[in-house]
């Protein structure tokens, strides 16, 4: 088992799953409390894949999908001085 991602967004790593599922990547997602986190109570998903010889394609569909840690921040608007 290898750990691709982590997130607070337990929805974003479950969805990120079934994608990896779907691609034929083994995968397994986890969830626990956010260790020492700022708030009380906070949890987090970890996605880990079975087999390490998936990294690769998991790597590459992240970007593909602009998922886990190949997310584009959102553009700003640019603002006229």
């Amino acid at each position: 088992m290898k750990l691709m991602y982590f997130s607070s967004d337990a929805m974003e790593v479950e969805l990120l799953g079934k994608e990896f599922v779907e691609a034929g990547i083994p995968c397994e997602v986890r969830n626990g409390p956010l260790p020492q986190g700022p708030l009380p109570n906070s949890s987090y998903a970890e996605l880990w894949i079975e087999n390490e010889r998936d990294t690769h394609r998991a790597l590459m569909l992240c970007v593909e999908l602009s998922a886990g840690f190949a997310k584009r921040a959102r553009k700003r608007p640019a603002f006229d001085d």
